[in-house]
């Protein structure tokens, strides 16, 4: 079962709804495309960000498209998807071995905060 994502809870008086909704989207809110790993950040493997994404129980996937892209999520079809995203080989992040991995790592992190993945994994 996947965790629900946490949002923003804790939020000064006064502060205006648009700003909140603001700051969530860029907190709590996924890239759709998946990028190139920064520079000094480690590099993961896809299988050992994914088990490590289940014994934290956090539902994702990773599905290949023929002659098309990539695509991985944090979700499932039954309770739905909190984050997709996609990465196709015109993408400078196609040559990068663990674009892919880093995607749902961070992802799960900036979703869930409060998840033992992210509690192990935070910077």
């Amino acid at each position: 079962m996947a965790k629900e994502p946490t949002g923003i809870d804790k939020v000064a008086p006064g502060t205006s709804g648009e700003v909140v909704d603001f700051a969530q989207l860029q907190i709590f809110s996924a890239a759709g495309k998946i990028g190139q790993v920064p520079d000094g950040l480690p590099r993961r493997s896809p299988q050992h960000v994914l088990c490590g994404l289940l014994d934290g129980e956090i539902n994702a996937g990773l599905q290949a498209f023929a002659f098309d892209d990539f695509r991985v999520w944090i979700g499932d079809e039954l309770n739905g998807y909190a984050a997709t995203a996609r990465i196709t080989p015109d993408a400078p992040a196609w040559s990068d071995d663990t674009a892919i991995a880093h995607w749902p790592h961070e992802t799960a992190i900036r979703l869930y905060p409060d998840s033992d993945y992210a509690k192990v994994h935070r910077r």
